[in-house]
C-alpha cells in the first residue's frame, strides 16, 4: 500500500490531463481499498457478509459482574450471507473490538468502550510486533480504522443455509476468529456464537463446570437462532477452538442435529481430554459423525479424542507453522492490514484452515459432491503449511482409558500384554508412552512417573526416557534422582542441548 501511495504522489508531478489523472486516481484508490480489505488469495466470495449482534440475557442463570449479581449476559454474534448489492459499507475493525468491551455490560459508556478497545488492541498489536514481527509499519489506530469483510445489518439472505455454531476459547470473545466466521458466511453458512465464560462469571476456574456452562450457552443461542432469527436448525455444524473444543464435544453428544465437527486445535485432544471424559454427558458411542482436526506443529499428545471417536470419516492435519495461539485471527488480520508486502506463514496457514473448514462443511452439511472429492483429495496433498497425518495411537489410547477406568498399574499390565501378543500388528513406540506421560503429569504425577519408569524398562537405550524421568523427578522436588537420570540421558546422547540445559538448571538450584 505504501508503494501505491508513493506512486500516486509521484504521478501528481507529471504533466497529464485532468481527466486522465482523475481516472488514474480512482483506479489507484480502488486498489488501495482492496488491499486494505485483505491481501488473501482465498476463493471468491459467493455472498456479501452481513453481521448483527444481539444483546440478550439468559434469565435462567445468574452471573457476577463487578460484584453485582445479574442475569447471564449473552452478546450473540451472528454472521450471515446476504445478496444486498447497493450501498455496501464495510464495518471497521473497531466495531468488532468494541464488542469485546461490552460483552458483560451492554450499557457501558462510549468513553469507556473507546478506552477499552484501544488498550486491548494496542496490547495485542505490540505482542504481534514482538512475537511475529508484523504490523511494524502500522499503528493501533490505523488497525482499528481498517475495514473488515462484514457489513453491519445487511438483509439476511433466506435459504437452506446450514448453521455453524462457533465455540471460542477460554473466556474469549467470538471476535478472536472473525476471519473464519466471515469466510464461512461468504460461502453460504450462517455462523452464530457467544463469548466464552465460566458458570457464573467470566472466570473459568472450575474446568468441568465451565465446559457445561459453555454447552448451555451454545444451547441458548441455538434456540435463539431458531425462534428469533427463524433459522432452520436441523443441519448444524460445530467449530471450536482450544477449550471451546471441549464444549463442542459434549454439545455434539447431546444433539442429534449436529452433523459435523471442525476442531481448531481443540483442548480435548490433549490432557484436558481427561476432564472431558469424566462429565456425565460424555458418551463416546455418539461420535459417528464427520470430524476434522487442525492441530498445532508440536507432537505432544496421543490425540485421545481423535483416536477414541467412532467416526470413520475423520481427518487430521498438522499445521507446520502454527503454535496453539496461531489459531486466532488477530495475527492474520494484522498481517493483512500491514503495508509490508511479505505475507507471513501463519497467515497462509490460517487461509488453509478457512478453506478446509468450508470444504469440510460443504461436503458434510450440504452433501456437495465436488467438495467431498476435494476433501478426500486433501489427504494426499503436499504443501509446506499443512501435513496430513493418519494417526493410529490405538494402543496408548487403550492404556489411557484403562487408567481412567481402573488405575495405572492395571493399565500398564494390560498394555504390556497387548504388546507381547500384538508386536507384529502395531508399531509400538517409546514416544507414545512419553506423550501419554506428558499428558498425565499435571493430572496425576505419580501415574506419569510410573509410565516413565515403565518406558525406561522397555527402551533402556533411549536417552529420551531418562530425560522424561528427570523432568518428572524435578517436578516432585527430587533433584538427586533427576540429576542421576539426566546423567544417564547424557551418556546416551552427549551432545544434546536440552539435557545440558536441564542439568545446569538442577545444578544451579542445588547451590
Amino acid at each position: 500500500m505504501r508503494q501505491i501511495i508513493i506512486t500516486f504522489y509521484s504521478l501528481m508531478n507529471l504533466q497529464i490531463s485532468y481527466m486522465s489523472f482523475t481516472k488514474l486516481a480512482i483506479f489507484l484508490l480502488l486498489i488501495v481499498n482492496t488491499h486494505l480489505l485483505c491481501k488473501s488469495n482465498m476463493e471468491e466470495n459467493k455472498y456479501n457478509v452481513g453481521f448483527r449482534y444481539y444483546e440478550e440475557y439468559d434469565t435462567t442463570r445468574f452471573y457476577v459482574y463487578n460484584q453485582d449479581t445479574i442475569f447471564r449476559p449473552m452478546l450473540i454474534n451472528f454472521w450471515y450471507p446476504s445478496n444486498e448489492e447497493s450501498e455496501i459499507v464495510n464495518m471497521n475493525y473497531k466495531q468488532y473490538i468494541d464488542l469485546i468491551s461490552i460483552r458483560e455490560d451492554f450499557s457501558k459508556t462510549k468513553d469507556l468502550v473507546e478506552n477499552d478497545s484501544y488498550n486491548f488492541l494496542n496490547a495485542y498489536a505490540q505482542f504481534a510486533q514482538k512475537q511475529y514481527a508484523i504490523g511494524l509499519n502500522i499503528n493501533t489506530q490505523e488497525i482499528l480504522e481498517s475495514p473488515v469483510k462484514a457489513c453491519l445489518n445487511l438483509p439476511i439472505e433466506k435459504g437452506e443455509f446450514p448453521l455453524i455454531i462457533y465455540a471460542p476459547s477460554n473466556s474469549k470473545s467470538p471476535i478472536q476468529n472473525h476471519i473464519i466466521c466471515e469466510y464461512l458466511a461468504s460461502h453460504g453458512f450462517y455462523v452464530i456464537s457467544v463469548p466464552s465464560a465460566g458458570p457464573n462469571s467470566i472466570e473459568r476456574k472450575d474446568l468441568e463446570k465451565s465446559i457445561l456452562a459453555q454447552v448451555e450457552d451454545m444451547e441458548f443461542i441455538l434456540d435463539y437462532a431458531e425462534k428469533s432469527i427463524n433459522i432452520d436448525c436441523s443441519n448444524v455444524g460445530l467449530l471450536g477452538f482450544s477449550t471451546g473444543g471441549l464444549a463442542t464435544s459434549i454439545f455434539q453428544m447431546k444433539h442429534n442435529n449436529v452433523k459435523a465437527v471442525f476442531s481448531m486445535d481443540g483442548s480435548h485432544e490433549y490432557s484436558l481430554f481427561i476432564s472431558l471424559s469424566k462429565l456425565k454427558d460424555y458418551d463416546i458411542s455418539k461420535t459417528e459423525i464427520p470430524y476434522f482436526l487442525a492441530g498445532n506443529y508440536s507432537n505432544q499428545s496421543i490425540y485421545p479424542y481423535f483416536n477414541s471417536i467412532k467416526s470413520k470419516n475423520k481427518f487430521f492435519f498438522r499445521m507446520q507453522h502454527l503454535s496453539h495461539f496461531g489459531f486466532v485471527s488477530f495475527w492474520t488480520y494484522f498481517d493483512n492490514c500491514n503495508p509490508d508486502t511479505i505475507r507471513h506463514n501463519f497467515s497462509t496457514s490460517y487461509q488453509f484452515i478457512c478453506e478446509s473448514a468450508f470444504t469440510f462443511f460443504d461436503a458434510t452439511l450440504n452433501k456437495n459432491l465436488k467438495s467431498n472429492n476435494k476433501l478426500l483429495n486433501l489427504s494426499s496433498q503436499k504443501n509446506n503449511y499443512a501435513v496430513n497425518e493418519r494417526l493410529n495411537y490405538s494402543e496408548p489410547t487403550k492404556l489411557l482409558h484403562t487408567f481412567l477406568q481402573d488405575n495405572i498399574d492395571s493399565a500398564i499390565s494390560t498394555y504390556k500384554n497387548h504388546k507381547d501378543t500384538n508386536f507384529n500388528k502395531y508399531d509400538y513406540s517409546e514416544e507414545e508412552i512419553s506423550a501419554l506421560g506428558r499428558m498425565l503429569i499435571d493430572y496425576d504425577a505419580d501415574a506419569s512417573e510410573k509410565l516413565y519408569l515403565f518406558n525406561q524398562k522397555e527402551y533402556p537405550d533411549s536417552w529420551h526416557v531418562y530425560f522424561d524421568l528427570a523432568f518428572s523427578y524435578r517436578l516432585k522436588g527430587d533433584v538427586d534422582s533427576a540429576k542421576k537420570a539426566l546423567l544417564n540421558a547424557q551418556q546416551l546422547n552427549p551432545d544434546n542441548s536440552e539435557i545440558s540445559e536441564l542439568l545446569n538448571e538442577i545444578n544451579e538450584s542445588k547451590k
